[in-house]
């Protein structure tokens, strides 16, 4: 069973949500909890084009592409790192990773730096 962590990107994105996707989101995390690295497609796969091994929570939900770029931290929590979607966007990727990395890395030196 994997523990769920979350950026606050990722938290401010997800109270911005409406209650259906909210409702959506909570699901698929209780998904990756359960199953960790086990859970496969649909609901999760790996993210090409970072420099870093992470993957995406994906669902439709009501006309829209939810995704949320995940990773590993060295503790093997399930971090939520942000959130988006994707429908209609030809340029979601192009733009997400980039503010993934960047939360993933300033998430990485914090750790790093409270290491007991």
């Amino acid at each position: 069973m994997a523990e769920i962590v979350v950026t606050d990107e990722f938290k401010s994105w997800y109270l911005a949500l409406n209650d259906e996707d909210g409702e959506t989101v909570v699901y698929l995390a209780s998904l990756l909890e359960q199953k960790g690295i086990a859970l496969g497609t649909p609901y999760s796969s790996a993210l090409r084009g970072t420099r870093f091994p992470f993957r995406e929570l994906r669902s439709k939900s009501h006309g829209r592409a939810l995704r949320i770029i995940y990773a590993y931290d060295k503790r093997r929590d399930a971090v939520l790192i942000i959130g988006g979607d994707k429908h209609g966007n030809p340029k979601f990727y192009r733009e997400i990773i980039p503010q993934a990395e960047s939360i993933w890395r300033a998430y990485l030196k914090e750790q790093a730096q409270n290491k007991p």
